[in-house]
């Protein structure tokens, strides 16, 4: 019976494939080879209510920003510790630092000589300018020109032009150097770590290791989403936990670099917080993002395509099969719970038919 009933089927899309059956957007009812046991086929009726199309996403509750803080030079030992754990901080302060043989002052002093020479610059280059208009004016009248002074004057121009080049790369260098000996602040928060050093590295630090970490005082749920396009500064989502549901807002997006690829960081802040949340509490966020209320649907599993057109095959009240070809709406296939798989019909079948699923 199973090998016959896949032989009426094959001939049913078969005469569909050849344009045998009438082009009518509902084809006629038409007998098959024969009446259909419905105990060979997994059904489902046509029935009447809620499509919609949703985002799911998981996030969990943590501080809405962290900073870890590494010095740039290793192996040597750090001079001076500004902050405790605990302690607030904000960006741009000194947390900590390696010594630095006086730097700031050498620092201050080269850039004391780099405005003395930007005077310098300004001054010798008004001369020079002047000079050249007088070349140009002699040139226009036809008057003898001795170009001693103004290659002299070029040459002081040039001069010290070139001092302050170098002093600019030696002031690059040395803030850098400098930078890479201290550890500021990038953010207003609270410091959450310190490493402790032991005893036997007398103080020193390795480069690039963690010594300080800072975190912001407010915390959010956090989401790692490729489907940014629905979330926006200010909108407000319900996030479901084990202890309760929370309105949040969006307060920060943070995309991925154009061209680089990767997930969008999304910060969601609950309106009116609880001492139910809890560092480290993961939530599941839900947002809607179509809807057909009071509707007829399907299964999406038992929708096809033949002809190019969508279509399900249909067994009606005397157990015949016919192919059906649907006007659709909305048709959800994607999600983990199979019940939310569901096709709005918009035209084509009737509340309570049946059609074949498997």
């Amino acid at each position: 019976m199973k090998k016959l009933i896949g032989i009426v089927l094959a001939a049913v899309m078969f005469l569909s494939g050849c344009g045998l059956f009438p082009a009518e957007e509902e084809l006629p009812k038409a007998p098959v080879v024969q009446t259909m046991d419905e105990s060979y086929f997994t059904t489902a009726e046509v029935k009447k209510g809620t499509v919609r199309d949703f985002v799911s996403e998981r996030c969990t509750y943590q501080y809405e920003s962290t900073q870890n803080l590494s010095f740039g030079f290793g192996g040597e030992a750090v001079k001076e510790t500004y902050v405790a754990v605990g302690q607030k901080v904000s960006a741009g302060d000194v947390l900590a630092e390696l010594a630095n043989d006086d730097m700031e002052d050498r620092i201050e002093a080269l850039r004391e000589q780099i405005a003395e020479l930007e005077e310098q610059e300004e001054y010798c280059n008004e001369l020079l300018t002047i000079e050249k208009e007088r070349k140009e004016l002699a040139s226009r009248y036809g008057k003898k020109y001795d170009d001693t002074k103004l290659k002299q004057l070029q040459n002081d121009y040039d001069d010290v032009s070139g001092r302050k080049y170098v002093a600019d790369l030696q002031l690059g260098e040395m803030e850098t150097e400098l930078s890479g000996r201290r550890l500021i602040a990038g953010i207003d928060g609270i410091v959450e770590y310190i490493k402790q050093i032991p005893p036997w590295m007398n103080g020193r630090i390795n480069a690039n290791e963690r010594y300080i970490t800072i975190r912001s005082e407010k915390a959010g749920f956090v989401i790692s989403t490729g489907n940014d396009s629905i979330y926006e500064f200010g909108k407000v989502f319900t996030i479901t936990t084990d202890q309760g549901d929370y309105d949040c807002e969006v307060v920060q997006i943070n995309r991925p670099t154009a061209g680089k690829g990767g997930m969008t960081t999304v910060v969601l802040e609950p309106l009116r917080p609880d001492g139910n949340l809890e560092i480290g509490m993961t939530g599941q966020l839900i947002c809607e993002t179509e809807r057909a209320d009071n509707v007829l649907y399907i299964p999406s599993y038992a929708l096809h395509t033949i002809d190019d057109k969508p279509a399900v095959y249909v067994i009606d009240a005397q157990g015949l099969l016919s192919i059906r070809y649907l006007e659709i709406g909305i048709s959800i296939k994607t999600k983990s719970n199979a019940d939310d798989n569901r096709t709005e019909v918009r035209s084509g079948l009737s509340l309570g038919e049946k059609v074949i699923v498997q």
